[in-house]
């Protein structure tokens, strides 16, 4: 998706994205457990800065808040107001004060190096207009020795079982709802994207880990960055 839709698509889905993210993603799909399973692969995240990349509504929020406590904080960047207003409001709702909420391109936003102990991003990468710009920066954020976990689609076209004759009807009412442009669901260019950020990442973590869910479609990474002082093929 270009950056110049972002905000037309994704701040008027807003107020019905939780919705359709259950429904979907949860009744569905039944995949929504793979955002704790990200989670979980950060590791202790007691008194940690935790960056949210897409948080979107603050769906995550929940699984980062309490467990980096009081002393931590919690970074959720979206580009989308629309989904940010959505996520202050659930702040408000679960009286959070440890979670700050930032609007800013996942491939352009401004952090200092290395401030950040750990990064997750669900279902957010995919779409970002510029993937190995958005990894750059997500990894010149992340301390050395910090860890990072994203859960995404590398692949937007099953070519077997049920999803593929369920697929039409799931591509349209992604568009339909504003969540994915025609670009965003072209099956060669999320294969390629991912590709070269698989890519990026394999040379940048240590303990990287790829794996697969929803037959072959979702993908899940995670890894730990090298430390500063380099590392070499000896270090893998």
């Amino acid at each position: 998706m270009q950056l110049h839709q972002i905000p037309a698509h994704y701040d008027r889905a807003a107020p019905a994205y939780d919705w359709l993210t259950d429904l979907v993603f949860g009744r569905l799909l039944g995949i929504e457990t793979h955002r704790r399973t990200a989670i979980d692969r950060l590791g202790s995240l007691e008194q940690a800065t935790i960056l949210d990349l897409g948080c979107g509504t603050g769906r995550n929020f929940a699984l980062l808040a309490p467990r980096v406590g009081p002393p931590g904080r919690v970074v959720g960047l979206d580009y989308s107001a629309g989904m940010l207003e959505q996520a202050r409001r659930r702040l408000v709702s679960r009286g959070w004060s440890n979670v700050d909420l930032v609007r800013a391109d996942a491939a352009g936003f401004e952090i200092a190096p290395g401030s950040v102990d750990a990064v997750v991003s669900v279902w957010c990468l995919g779409i970002v207009h510029d993937l190995e710009a958005a990894l750059t920066r997500t990894l010149a954020a992340l301390r050395p020795g910090g860890r990072l976990a994203i859960v995404d689609f590398g692949r937007a076209r099953p070519d077997r079982g049920l999803l593929r004759w369920l697929y039409p009807t799931y591509r349209a009412l992604l568009q339909r709802a504003g969540i994915d442009t025609a670009e965003d669901l072209d099956d060669a260019r999320l294969r390629a994207r991912w590709r070269r950020g698989r890519e990026l990442l394999r040379g940048q973590l240590r303990d990287y880990e790829e794996s697969t869910y929803l037959r072959g479609l979702g993908l899940m990474i995670s890894g730990r960055k090298a430390p500063a002082s380099g590392w070499g093929p000896e270090n893998r």
